[in-house]
C-alpha cells in the first residue's frame, strides 16, 4: 500500500485505521513526518492470543485535524528502526522491548524506562520470551575522563515522586543529565484488563492524578468511540468547564513552584495562598479538590455548583494576574528563567512534544483548535505561543493559558449540566484524547463483545514530554538551575511509570 492509499482511507474521519507489513512502516514513517508535517503521538504494542504483537504507531495530522494510526503484526521479526528517522519513537521502542521482548533492528543502545533490573521477568504481558534477556541487555551509565556522575535521588524532598536523575558535571555545570522513573511502577494500564469501562475510570484519573480530567476524558472518549455513544451536549460543556479549572489549577502550582526554585518565599506563599483557594473552589463547584469523580464513560456524573464558580473565580484570577505581574517585574526572579532550560523549536518538533513545553519553544499545537470532538472545545483565542523555548517562555504561555481559562469557562457554564449517555455493549476499539493541562492525552481501548476492557493503552502528556527535559537541562545550566527546569515543565512521574 502506498502513502496516497492511506490518504485515500476516510480521510475526513477523526482517525484512520491503516494496516501495513513491518517492512513499510520506516517508510511511511519517515514520509509521514518529512512530507505531511505528522508527528508521532505514541507508540505501543498489544499481544495477541497466538502470542503475536500488534503494534501501532499513532501519527497526529494536526492540519487536517485527524490522526493515522498504522497498524503492523510482528511475528517473531525485529521493529524497523523508527528512532532513527523519528527520534520521538525512542523511549517507545524501549518500552515495546521490556513489556514483549520485540527487538528493533540495528545497533542503537537501549534505555530502561519501565522494567527495575531487580524485577525483569515479573513485568508485562503473559508472554515472557524474553524478559532474561532484559534483565542483562542493559548496559551501566559510564562517566569518563574528568567527569563525574552526582546523584539526585530518588527520593529527593518530602511530597515529590521518586525520581533518580544522574547529572554528569565536572563541578558546577551539567554537562549531562539521564533520568530514571520505573521506581514505583503501578502497572495501571494491566490493571484495566477484565474490567467494564465505568469501574476502570476509578484507575485511569488516578494514572497522572494532577491531570485526572484530561486522563479520563481521554480514555471516555476512545470508550464512546468504540461503542458509539453520543456524549449529551450539556455534558460536553460540563467536561470542558472541569478540564480548565484543572489547567488553571496546575499552572498556578507551577508558578508555585518556580518562585521555590528561585528562593521567593514570599512570592511563593502568595501564589500558594491562591493555589489553595482554586482547590477549595474545586471542592465547592464539582465535590473534589483535584476534580474526581467527575467524568465518567458516556458523560459525566453531575454537574457544576455556578454560584461559587461565579462568585470566586474571577477575582481569584486578578489576584492571580497582580502577584504574577510583581513576580515578572523581580529582576532577580526574570534573571534565572531566561535563557535557562532552553528547548528549541527544532527539537521540540523533532521529539513531538506538546503543551506549554512545545507552545513556549514556538509550536502551535492543542488539541481543542486541532482535533476538536464535541461543543465541548472552542479556544478563546489563538494559543499562547512563545519562541525562546526557556522557562520564562514555558511560564508565560501558562499565565496566558490561565487567561483563556477564564474566558473558555465563562463560555461553557451558562451551557453545563447533568447527562449521561448508556453506553451499547458490543466489541470495539478506539483512540481518544484530550488537551490535559500538560497538554494532548492519548488513550487508546478494545473491548469485547460485552464491553469488557481487552487491553488498554494511556498516554499521558508527561509520557511525551520527559524526553525533553535532559536536552533542556543540558544547555547550558548548572546545578541550581535544574529545579527551575524541572518546576517548568510540570510533569508528573506516575504519568510516566503507570
Amino acid at each position: 500500500m502506498s502513502m496516497k492509499a492511506l490518504e485515500l482511507l476516510h480521510p475526513t474521519n477523526a482517525t484512520t485505521v491503516a494496516q501495513v507489513e513491518p517492512a513499510q512502516l520506516s517508510a511511511f514513517s519517515h514520509e509521514l513526518a518529512t512530507e505531511h508535517g505528522a508527528r508521532l503521538a505514541d507508540l505501543f504494542g498489544q499481544e495477541t492470543e497466538d502470542a503475536t504483537v500488534v503494534v501501532r504507531a499513532v501519527y497526529a495530522l494536526d492540519g487536517e485535524q485527524r490522526y493515522l494510526i498504522l497498524e503492523t503484526e510482528l511475528g517473531g521479526e525485529r521493529l524497523p528502526p523508527l528512532s532513527e528517522l523519528d527520534p520521538a519513537a525512542f523511549v517507545e521502542e524501549c518500552e515495546l522491548y521490556e513489556r514483549f521482548g520485540i527487538e528493533t533492528a540495528g545497533q542503537k543502545r537501549l534505555n530502561r524506562v519501565l522494567v527495575p533490573p531487580h524485577r525483569a521477568g515479573e513485568f508485562g504481558a503473559p508472554d515472557r520470551r524474553n524478559h532474561h534477556r532484559v534483565a542483562r541487555d542493559y548496559e551501566p551509565h559510564v562517566v569518563s575522563g574528568e567527569a563525574f556522575e552526582f546523584p539526585f535521588g530518588p527520593v529527593r524532598v518530602a511530597g515529590w515522586e521518586s525520581l533518580y536523575m544522574g547529572l554528569v558535571t565536572t563541578g558546577e555545570e551539567v554537562l549531562d543529565l539521564y533520568v530514571m522513573q520505573w521506581h514505583k511502577h503501578r502497572g495501571v494500564e494491566q490493571r484495566l484488563a477484565g474490567l467494564g469501562p465505568e469501574r476502570a475510570t476509578f484507575l485511569v484519573e488516578r494514572t497522572d492524578g494532577l491531570s485526572a480530567v484530561g486522563d479520563t476524558i481521554a480514555f471516555c472518549r476512545a470508550v464512546e468511540a468504540a461503542t458509539r455513544t453520543q456524549v449529551p451536549e450539556a455534558a460536553q460543556h460540563t467536561r470542558a468547564v472541569a478540564l480548565e479549572l484543572e489547567r488553571i489549577y496546575n499552572h498556578t502550582a507551577a508558578l508555585a513552584a518556580t518562585c521555590q526554585a528561585t528562593g521567593l518565599s514570599v512570592g511563593q506563599a502568595r501564589v500558594e495562598v491562591v493555589l489553595e483557594r482554586l482547590l477549595r473552589l474545586n471542592a465547592a463547584t464539582f465535590g473534589h479538590r483535584y476534580l474526581f469523580g467527575v467524568i465518567a464513560p458516556g458523560g459525566v456524573t453531575r454537574a457544576p455548583d455556578e454560584t461559587p464558580l461565579r462568585q470566586e473565580l474571577s477575582p481569584l484570577l486578578d489576584e492571580l494576574r497582580h502577584v504574577a505581574r510583581g513576580l515578572l517585574s523581580t529582576n532577580s526572579y526574570v534573571d534565572r528563567l531566561e535563557a535557562t532550560g532552553i528547548v528549541t523549536a527544532e527539537q521540540a518538533a523533532r521529539l513531538s512534544l506538546v503543551g506549554p513545553v512545545a507552545r513556549g519553544s514556538g509550536q502551535e499545537v492543542d488539541c481543542r483548535r486541532d482535533h476538536p470532538v464535541d461543543a465541548g472545545e472552542q479556544p478563546a483565542g489563538a494559543a499562547t505561543v512563545r519562541t525562546t523555548g526557556d522557562v520564562l517562555a514555558r511560564l508565560e504561555v501558562m499565565l496566558g493559558e490561565i487567561d483563556d481559562s477564564g474566558q473558555l469557562i465563562d463560555q461553557h457554564l451558562p451551557a453545563a449540566g447533568e447527562g449521561s449517555a448508556s453506553l451499547e455493549p458490543g466489541d470495539g476499539e478506539a483512540l481518544g484524547w484530550a488537551e490535559s493541562p500538560r497538554g494532548e492525552a492519548l488513550a487508546w481501548v478494545c473491548l469485547d463483545d460485552r464491553g469488557i476492557i481487552r487491553h488498554a493503552r494511556l498516554r499521558p502528556a508527561s509520557v511525551r514530554n520527559w524526553r525533553a527535559f535532559d536536552d533542556a537541562a543540558r544547555s547550558q545550566n548548572v546545578f541550581t538551575d535544574v529545579p527551575i527546569i524541572e518546576a517548568s515543565f510540570w510533569l508528573t512521574v506516575a504519568g510516566f511509570a503507570r
